[in-house]
């Protein structure tokens, strides 16, 4: 192959950033989507069954924090393993073998008869889990043009609140009159999701190049619009450049080099401060409601749902706002907010004090958990992207793994307000650190934000 014919990334960006919203794009965006929304719905589902599993199984605050903890045990081993995974095998395997996984594994969990049996299989969910969010989420930005990047990867998380408020409504219709298992079951129906994805979503055409793959880069590229004459185009634009010193290919040791440092470890702890406090607040939500206030199951799903609701409202706001304040501000002021709202629950007694203000945790969170989705794969170059990225959601997990067995220890020992103040000084500590860490990336080329200051 000639020089002339080859492609790189930067290339591969110039061109697909001439490039408008068409079917295709918008056909790869809604399949990683639906891939965030059952994501989301399966590992919340848990949240809603746990007040009946406690009573069927007669289980203990621990031993329910266990429960919640083995998913995301799972999901932090998944989102390492499968980041590895994408960067050698590609990025579309794994979007299908993941949904795969996590719904068949699902459906599994469902036919626990013992709590042992239950947390294997939840575990094994997230192994699943755990892969699907930073993939979809590198596949979509690799594919979007810069002008619109923050929008189109930003619709991904937006169905995360989405897939919860579903998993929130289908457990008030479910657990009270048929039982958590029939909930489980429901969750099993991402598996037709992997037929479509080994069907019709291309390769990312940045990791094919990155690959020596061209040909098949340039079917991808055909396949969302980026015809031969743009792609020359953009190759004439970019040998009109001023000469560039060229730096070698990223390698994942790049990441521990002090170039890289101040993001890996930004979005390291970003994600683990930020994991514990929104899993302790969306698995033991239902639970606290209906055994620490004593509310009645219906009208502790009936609550739970309400604020699953404003959740997506507050991904709502994010996601128009996401290029337009850039996505630190977004992450300041989110965590920074629902850190005040975590607060706030030390002092709220009442029903619907609890409830105003736990919608106030769940918007604001929402806030910066949509921007800090997006913010992370475009800090880390295209050959260690997946990795990267999953590797910083994975400490996320990580963190919503020790967060509700924390918090199960705390509640056991009538300490609620621990947890109220702990989750309040997570998220104080993420919204500082992206403050004095953060980069923004909106409106810059990928390959431009990637590449270290």
């Amino acid at each position: 192959m000639s020089q002339t014919q080859r492609l790189t990334p930067e290339l591969i960006g110039r061109a697909i950033d001439k490039t408008a919203l068409n079917k295709a794009l918008v056909f790869i965006i809604a399949v990683a989507a639906a891939g965030f929304f059952f994501d989301s719905f399966d590992i919340v589902i848990v949240s809603y069954a746990l007040p009946v599993i406690k009573q069927e199984f007669g289980l203990d605050p621990k031993q329910l924090g266990l429960i919640g903890s083995a998913a995301l045990a799972g999901m932090g081993l998944g989102s390492w393993f499968w980041g590895w995974v994408a960067d050698k095998w590609g990025r579309r395997v794994v979007f299908a073998a993941t949904v795969l996984m996590f719904s068949v594994c699902t459906g599994i969990a469902g036919l626990s008869m013992s709590l042992g049996f239950l947390v294997g299989a939840r575990f094994l969910t997230g192994l699943g889990l755990g892969g699907m969010v930073p993939i979809d989420q590198a596949l979509v930005a690799e594919y979007a043009p810069a002008r619109i990047r923050g929008r189109v990867s930003a619709m991904l998380p937006l169905c995360w609140p989405i897939g919860i408020f579903a998993a929130a409504g289908a457990g008030l219709a479910i657990v009270p009159h048929f039982g958590w298992r029939w909930l489980f079951a429901l969750g099993s129906l991402p598996a037709i999701l992997a037929f479509v994805i080994r069907r019709g979503i291309p390769e990312s055409p940045r990791w094919l190049a990155d690959q020596g793959r061209h040909e098949e880069a340039r079917a991808s590229l055909a396949y969302v619009g980026v015809d031969a004459a743009t792609i020359e185009q953009a190759r004439q634009e970019l040998a009109a450049l001023p000469e560039r010193h060229v730096e070698p290919d990223a390698v994942f040791a790049d990441l521990f080099t002090p170039p890289y440092l101040r993001r890996v470890a930004h979005t390291w702890l970003m994600w683990f401060c930020s994991g514990f406090a929104a899993t302790a607040f969306s698995v033991w939500l239902p639970s606290i409601f209906a055994t620490y206030y004593h509310i009645g199951l219906t009208r502790s799903l009936t609550y739970t749902f309400i604020v699953a609701g404003v959740s997506v409202v507050g991904r709502v706001c994010s996601f128009s706002l996401i290029d337009l304040l850039g996505r630190k501000a977004l992450i300041v002021i989110g965590d920074g907010v629902a850190g005040c709202a975590a607060l706030l629950f030390t002092q709220a007694t009442s029903e619907m004090a609890l409830l105003g203000t736990a919608m106030l945790y769940g918007a604001f969170a929402d806030v910066a958990s949509l921007a800090m989705t997006v913010y992370t794969p475009e800090v880390y170059p295209v050959r260690i992207r997946g990795k990267g990225a999953a590797i910083a959601m994975g400490w996320g997990r990580f963190g919503g793994m020790v967060s509700p067995i924390v918090a199960g220890f705390l509640i056991s020992a009538d300490n609620l307000m621990w947890v109220w103040g702990l989750m309040a000084a997570f998220q104080f500590t993420a919204s500082g650190l992206t403050l004095l860490m953060a980069h923004e990336t909106s409106g810059r080329a990928l390959e431009a934000v990637a590449k270290p200051a």
